[in-house]
């Protein structure tokens, strides 16, 4: 900050302050002498006019007329002298002998011992500015004639003034580097109150380009400073609006690109999968059809085997296909919610009953504890379903003791489901991962079973429909799944 604005106001100041102080010293030696003589001359002839007023017809001097004279000689400080007209002194305003003598006076005439130099004449008086060697002064005179023939000499010294103007010199230089030390000091501290708004205009403006907005003018100026801090504020606030926008704006496109690469990407797993789930059995179902078309055996049992191969992987196919057209209507949002309120046990116990011959297969054994009825607000249909996967899923995994526990209870305003089998856990890296379409912890067993790994898929987007919650975990002798459901 080499020049600042308080650096360069307290310069203009005083440079204003010497332009002032100089132009006033030369006004004073230029115009004060010549200013003082011409107020002189004036008052040399008014002086002349009233005298020649007062003077008696033969040039005699009355009391009052002397009285007058003095007056003159205090006020204006001018010597008088009146002469008759036989050249005799009848008034002297100073005790002395100039001038008094006719010859003395003739000498004065003749310029004897004096310089002269002629500043006005008309018919009655003649000024001259003279040089009187023998006193070393510098004299303003006038010598004027009065009817009657009497003579008249007023005579100014000029040395005051010179005096005067070397006082007034010296007087001002001390006055003037008074007053401009003064206003000096004065305006450095004058401008601070003046700059120190803008300083802070100044800071203000470069948070506001650090995008700090929450920094205020505080002013409360009603000048033109208070009004642009009050504009600054404004701008503030609207810059951190439209700031605050773009980055709504910014997170809201970016979210769009990343939900969009999301979406490409599962598309992109999603046709993998479907063409890797559908090859096997359309490749079994072509294979045994060409077989079968190719006479490839005249046993009857042969040929109804491989058309029961073909009709398990078809129905296969088209469990697969159903599961999918259900999941993607759930999660567009096109498979709109019939909300009911119905009783959740009946519905669990039929779901067992349509599982009881494969539960027999699996020699498992089933264990439900559940109060006599319990009442939710769900899609009783997506409800099923949910419940019906949970169970699926327990039995195509069992090992170990071989066993199935179902514990429905209700816990707060909520009805509380969870289907526990014994079996290997699920690996801690795939748990978060088996909610994904087609994802398969064990393949081989999964294929052995008929699994799609839609399952679970289709359990995550029926309960986020309902907005409500579902987990699994491990436990020391298997895996237990389970959800929840409003009560009220």
């Amino acid at each position: 900050m080499k020049h600042t604005i308080r650096f360069k106001y307290t310069m203009i100041l005083a440079s204003v302050v010497g332009i002032v102080i100089a132009a006033s010293w030369i006004a004073i030696n230029l115009c004060l002498e010549p200013y003082y003589l011409q107020r002189k001359q004036r008052t040399l002839i008014q002086v002349h006019e009233e005298l020649g007023e007062r003077l008696a017809v033969d040039g005699s001097v009355t009391s009052d007329t002397k009285m007058y004279l003095r007056r003159v000689k205090e006020n204006y400080n001018i010597e008088i002298f009146l002469w008759d007209s036989a050249r005799n002194v009848i008034y002297s305003s100073t005790s002395g002998d100039v001038l008094k003598g006719g010859n003395n006076l003739l000498a004065y005439i003749l310029g004897e011992n004096q310089a002269i130099k002629r500043i006005a004449e008309t018919e009655e008086y003649q000024i001259n500015k003279i040089y009187d060697r023998d006193l070393g002064a510098d004299y303003m005179e006038m010598f004027s004639a009065y009817l009657g023939g009497s003579f008249c000499l007023m005579r100014v010294p000029l040395q005051s003034i010179q005096e005067t103007v070397r006082m007034v010199n010296q007087f001002h230089l001390y006055v003037a580097f008074g007053v401009a030390a003064s206003g000096i000091l004065v305006a450095w501290f004058l401008t601070k109150n003046m700059t120190a708004p803008i300083l802070r205009l100044s800071s203000l403006a470069e948070r506001m380009a650090n995008l700090d907005f929450t920094a205020r003018y505080e002013g409360d100026e009603n000048r033109e400073i208070g009004m642009l801090g009050q504009s600054m504020n404004h701008m503030s606030e609207q810059l951190e609006q439209t700031i605050l926008e773009l980055k709504a704006a910014n997170l809201e496109l970016k979210r769009d690109i990343e939900q969009k690469v999301k979406i490409d990407e599962m598309r992109k797993e999603f046709l993998s999968n479907v063409s890797h789930e559908l090859k096997t059995p359309i490749a079994l179902v072509q294979g045994y059809a060409e077989g079968l078309k190719e006479g490839i055996s005249d046993d009857p049992e042969t040929t109804e085997w491989y058309c029961d191969v073909i009709i398990d992987e078809a129905s296969k196919m088209n469990s697969m296909v159903k599961k999918l057209l259900a999941l993607n209507q759930i999660e567009a949002g096109r498979e709109q919610l019939s909300m009911e309120h119905f009783n959740l046990i009946p519905v669990i116990k039929g779901i067992l009953n349509s599982y009881q011959l494969l539960i027999e297969q699996k020699q498992a054994d089933l264990f439900l504890k559940s109060p006599e009825s319990l009442y939710i607000w769900a899609d009783e249909y997506m409800t099923e379903e949910v419940i019906r996967n949970y169970v699926g899923n327990a039995l195509n995994h069992l090992e170990g003791e071989r066993k199935i526990f179902i514990l429905v209870e209700k816990r707060g305003d909520k009805a509380y489901i969870q289907v526990r089998n014994t079996g290997q856990p699920i690996p801690e890296e795939d748990i978060e991962r088996i909610w994904d379409k087609f994802y398969k912890v064990d393949k081989a067993r999964t294929r052995e079973y008929g699994g799609s790994g839609i399952g679970l898929s289709i359990v995550k987007a029926v309960m986020e429909s309902h907005g409500c919650g579902y987990g699994v975990k491990n436990e020391e002798d298997g895996v237990s799944f389970f959800c929840e459901f409003d009560c009220k």
